[in-house]
């Protein structure tokens, strides 16, 4: 075993040579200024913090008396560089403060062992989700419904990769991958709290590579004149709850959660708006959206209830879009790909076309304004944007009708 003195540099260049192996296939370097530290460089190229001890009195007592220690023991620290030098000095230090008093080290590991992710997740959204995320429910229910059943009962450090990888195979080959997006992201996020309140040594999602759930960052595309009438054909099949959802969003252009998770108290139907309220808009501000007739049309058709108006339970609001967009696509026929947030991106395109400026069109779509528009202009648009939508509502129904 060759002794260096570590620091980042000297890590970074260290290889895997075959030459240098020993017959585990591992190359192992101990830390000069901490000796008992090791860093293994594994023909991967994976390199991993581990600290080697004895324990006296394991291997008995001398006939003078003294403390024999025993066989050697390794704990593993966790890779390099998502463990950094200095934290894996100091773990392999108190590793070897605890070994020199006659204490091993690997009982506080097993410890650790009891923390399950169902343990940790728990404490995870009370400590760090409540009080710091608005919407942190969405969280929670993404760790309880997706992440639970497979991963509750494991110990937190023997979570690895391709226990997360298992997860999310399963996902995408069920078609969920936009589902699967948020569960890597929120995974991470959880491990990241783990690591600090030093639960675990490493984040089983850093370096992970998942080309099939890379986000799409484009706009999206505007939907054709048949496209619009076999999806609004199609939607009507349905019924309720996500039949009129997917007609509200093709005739107003909004983000789904304004009308999925729309209340009663939240519609005015004297003035003929929608008034989406701040704490649970996009931009954190309120955002009105005028009714035209059309939309009119449809509210009127909904259950007569306070609270929610599409909710399958009565006490929360409607859930279940991945199922659902399936079954619109199966009623509907459209065989090109398009994603429910086309609708905007239809409505932007036709209301460009029907002759509305972009400062009425960002209006309408709750756009944030941008440099000296968002400082200065203060004007709500509330009128243009009533006849941006009507006029949208009428060439919806030419092309439907």
């Amino acid at each position: 075993m060759a002794r260096l003195r570590f620091n980042d540099l000297v890590l970074e260049q260290l290889r895997y040579d075959r030459r240098e192996a020993a017959p585990s296939g591992d190359i192992a370097h101990e830390d000069e200024l901490c000796p008992g530290l090791f860093l293994r460089v594994r023909p991967s190229g994976l390199k991993s913090f581990s600290v080697i001890y004895k324990v006296p009195g394991e291997g008995g007592i001398s006939p003078s008396g003294r403390l024999l220690t025993g066989k050697a023991h390794r704990i593993t620290l966790g890779s390099w560089p998502h463990v950094p030098l200095r934290d894996a000095r100091d773990k392999a230090r108190q590793a070897l403060q605890a070994a020199s008093e006659g204490r091993d080290p690997r009982q506080a590991q097993r410890e650790n062992n009891l923390t399950t992710f169902a343990w940790a997740s728990d404490r995870f959204v009370e400590a760090e989700l409540k009080p710091n995320i608005k919407n942190w429910q969405a969280v929670e229910s993404t760790l309880r419904l997706h992440c639970r059943p497979l991963l509750g009962n494991r110990p937190l450090q023997s979570i690895r990769r391709t226990d997360v990888h298992g997860l999310l195979d399963t996902m995408v080959e069920e078609g969920r991958n936009g589902m699967a997006r948020e569960v890597r992201k929120n995974l991470s996020r959880f491990f990241n709290w783990c690591i600090d309140r030093e639960l675990v040594h490493s984040n089983p999602l850093d370096g992970l590579r998942r080309r099939d759930l890379s986000a799409n960052y484009e706009a999206g595309r505007a939907l054709t004149d048949e496209e619009i009438r076999q999806i609004w054909r199609g939607a009507g099949e349905m019924g309720y709850p996500f039949g009129p959802i997917y007609q509200l969003l093709l005739l107003t252009g909004q983000r789904r959660g304004d009308w999925a998770a729309a209340q009663r108290s939240e519609l005015d139907i004297q003035r003929r708006l929608l008034e989406v309220p701040s704490g649970r808009y996009k931009s954190k501000r309120d955002h009105i959206v005028p009714v035209s007739d059309a939309t009119m049309a449809i509210v009127d058709t909904l259950p007569e209830r306070d609270g929610y108006l599409f909710t399958t339970n009565g006490t929360t609001p409607v859930s279940g879009f991945s199922k659902a967009k399936t079954q619109l696509d199966q009623a509907s026929g459209v065989k090109a790909p398009y994603r429910i947030h086309d609708f905007r991106v239809t409505c932007e395109t036709r209301l460009a076309s029907l002759g509305f400026p972009q400062e009425v069109r960002d209006a309408v779509l709750g756009h944030m304004a941008q440099g000296l528009q968002r400082r200065y202009n203060k004007h709500a648009y509330a009128e243009e944007k009533r006849e941006a939508l009507n006029a949208y509502a009428q060439h919806l129904s030419a092309i439907i009708d």
